[in-house]
């Protein structure tokens, strides 16, 4: 029914982690186990000759007809063929002993008790040697804590510890050579202690040299004189000159007199001769020139004497000496330049000389140098200072750390410390391979252990305290009933049993459930409504680390407990997911999603109306397309007349509910009773219109429905479309 499947064409998801397949009787589930049984490897198979299957795994391909591929991943599978090969079939009163018992539990039992007096005599051995070893390591830490706090109080140091200490012991090749004399560390420890402190300099203020005009600019000022027309009055009274030449700015676009208001044109061509552009533009000159020179300069800080280092402070202040006496002479001369050229705007006519000034930019450049040399000068004297307290404070460190390893007792502590290590390694490497024999014993036991008790634990849980496991004489387990074997067991005693003793087979071999596949095949056939909930919670929880789940039935209750568990407001959780298989009109078997109203609602009342609408519907003529109409015909009519009318007679006494013909009701009591009884599809053929037979019986069914129960039958279409 499953004959050439492929799940790349079909329109069901890949599957999930866990996975939910409903279907009814005969749809193919069981079969679908069988396949999956085919990855376990060339066991007896109840599938036809030469089947086989291929299935994706991650990113690879497993095939059932290729030896490497069959056993890569386990897959356990409880349905019929479980139980037919577990079970004896005649009562099931024994099944084969999961683990084996005997003489090999009492040696495996005697060789773990042995091995478990060996691993205590060891850690006692260890134990001992470890507190020995706690005792001498922390006889070591207290002197190295003593040695380090006393190194730090010499030099002054607060966050000078025994790790640090140790730090430098672990760096002495010859220990001996850094042991100092009384003298030798009082005098590392007051070099190292040394209080002189000197900061690196690393600027000096910049000394720019002086901004023009320089001494040939101002002779060359001093000597020009403007070409004009000179009004004689003018030149002789310099202060009457100024006032003239500022209140020409008043006629520079009139030639009307802004005093008295008369014509002046004949005054200002006077003025404008006396006072050229040539005139106007060396007075501007000379008066920028004054400015500059004026200006003061720029006081510049040098650091305090105090500050250098002595080797150096001698040069310094002769530098900055020189340099006082440069500025100095510099003011002077810039003074003696502003003061000519004064002289120069009150007779601008007039030529004058200026004492030559040899340059003095190469003087002030040498005595810059001379400071920049002292600068790094001093520098390097503070590196060397703090190279000085830090080699002299590392030696004191040395000797301290010298004596952690030369003080009397440390020899021999060191060499213990060294022995015991390895002493406790050896004792450590016996003690593992002890436990690796205690762990392969106990795995040995524990697959040979009996697994009566877990079983009777599950069918207390499934049966209550009727049936118990007890283990028999000849390496088998026996189900006791009131101290007899439980013969005659029902269909619901012995369904309990399988499942319990499949649950308790999955960690046989020492065999992981996270490692395993697990297909459990309606696993509730034949037991009561009071232990659907039991089964279904049961194997959601003993089975939720499993690889991956498979839980197929034809149960709606059961369906709807493990779909409730799974799902969330009709939409199924994250690794989980739920499948439909039926089979088509030519026999084969299809898996698809599951339908939105099979996930929505927990009712097989839904599902069967679903169902009957489609038949309703259909235009298929083919026969094997209705062949299941008069059974779902027939469910419907007993769901819902059996809750209209609540009496334990048949549903073809309460046909009248939607039926008042009587020709009517018995033409449909008819068909549904004839049709969900046939072995065959015989009968069935004899009709020469069978499918055009059930698409009118539906139909007379649901328009009896919507006329009698208008509301119900509304309610039903809304919820299933």
């Amino acid at each position: 029914m499953w004959d050439g499947y492929d799940g790349r064409t079909s329109a069901a998801p890949d599957f999930a982690r866990y996975n939910l397949i409903y279907g009814w009787n005969a749809s193919g589930k069981t079969t679908l186990s069988r396949v999956f049984g085919l990855l376990n490897g060339p066991a007896v198979s109840r599938l036809p000759a030469g089947a086989h299957v291929r299935i994706s795994v991650g990113q690879g391909v497993l095939d059932s007809r290729k030896e490497q591929d069959r056993g890569r991943i386990p897959v356990r599978i409880f349905n019929r063929d479980f139980i037919d090969a577990n079970l004896q079939q005649a009562d099931y009163t024994q099944a084969p002993a999961l683990f084996i018992v005997g003489e090999d539990n009492i040696r495996l039992s005697n060789r773990i008790a042995s091995l478990s007096r060996r691993r205590e005599r060891v850690a006692a051995m260890y134990r001992s040697v470890q507190t020995r070893q706690s005792e001498t390591s922390a006889a070591r830490d207290k002197a190295a804590t003593d040695l380090a706090r006393d190194c730090g109080t010499m030099l002054g140091v607060r966050d000078f510890r025994a790790p640090n200490l140790k730090g430098i012991q672990q760096r002495l090749t010859a220990p001996a050579d850094h042991l100092l004399d009384a003298a030798t560390l009082e005098a590392m420890v007051n070099q190292a202690r040394d209080q002189n402190e000197f900061a690196p300099i690393s600027n000096l203020p910049v000394v720019m040299p002086p901004l023009p005009p320089g001494g040939d600019d101002v002779a060359g000022l001093l000597r020009e004189t403007p070409r004009q027309n000179t009004i004689k009055r003018l030149a002789d009274d310099p202060a009457l000159s100024d006032w003239v030449r500022t209140g020409l700015q008043f006629h520079e676009h009139s030639t009307t007199c802004a005093f008295c208001g008369n014509d002046a044109a004949q005054a200002l061509e006077a003025y404008a001769n006396h006072f050229s552009d040539e005139y106007r533009r060396q007075h501007a000159a000379v008066t920028a020139a004054i400015g500059r020179l004026e200006q003061p300069r720029q006081a510049h800080t040098f650091p305090h004497e105090k500050e250098w280092v002595p080797d150096v402070r001698a040069k310094v202040q002769a530098a900055l000496s020189r340099l006082a006496t440069w500025e100095a002479r510099e003011t002077q001369i810039r003074t003696s330049w502003a003061r000519l050229l004064r002289e120069k705007l009150a007779a601008m006519e007039t030529a004058f000389t200026v004492e030559l000034v040899g340059d003095r930019a190469p003087e002030l450049t040498a005595i810059l140098a001379e400071l920049h040399q002292a600068r790094d000068d001093h520098n390097r004297a503070c590196d060397e200072l703090s190279a000085r307290r830090r080699a002299a404070a590392e030696k004191v460190k040395e000797h301290f750390a010298a004596r952690f390893v030369l003080d009397p007792g440390a020899a021999e502590a060191i060499a213990f410390l060294s022995q015991v290590e390895a002493e406790l390694g050896r004792i450590k490497t016996v003690g593992q391979k002890i436990a690796g024999q205690a762990t392969t014993a106990n795995a040995e036991l524990q697959r040979s252990s009996v697994a009566a008790s877990q079983i009777s634990g599950l069918l207390k849980r499934l049966l209550g305290p009727r049936i118990s496991v007890e283990q028999a004489h000849d390496n088998r387990i026996q189900f006791i009933r009131e101290g007899q074997p439980a013969t005659n067991m029902s269909d619901g005693e012995r369904t309990a049993i399988s499942l319990a003793y499949f649950l308790v087979s999955l960690g046989q071999n020492g065999q992981r459930l996270e490692d395993l596949v697990v297909f459990v095949d309606d696993p509730i056939c034949s037991l009561d409504a009071n232990h659907i909930y039991d089964v279904a919670y049961l194997l959601i929880t003993s089975l939720k680390v499993c690889r991956q789940l498979f839980i197929s039935t034809h149960n709606s209750e059961f369906f709807n407990t493990i779909k409730q568990d799974w799902s969330d407001r009709g939409k199924f959780k994250k690794e989980h997911a739920a499948y439909l298989v039926h089979r088509e009109p030519d026999g084969a078997s299809q898996l698809i999603e599951l339908p939105g109203h099979l996930a929505k609602f927990r009712s097989d009342y839904h599902h069967v109306f679903y169902c009957l609408r489609q038949f309703q519907t259909s235009t298929s003529q083919e026969v094997d397309a209705y062949l299941n109409c008069p059974n779902l015909l027939r469910r419907f009519l007993e769901m819902y007349l059996g809750f209209r009318r609540p009496t334990p007679k048949g549903y073809l006494t309460k046909l009248d509910v939607l039926f008042d013909d009587e020709v009517e009701r018995g033409a449909v009591g008819r068909y549904v009773d004839e049709g969900s009884h046939s072995a065959s599809t015989l009968r069935l053929l004899e009709f020469s219109d069978f499918p055009a037979m059930s698409r009118g019986m539906v139909r007379r069914v649901m328009q009896a429905l919507e006329r009698a129960d208008p509301d119900h039958y509304a309610v039903l279409v809304s919820e299933t479309t």
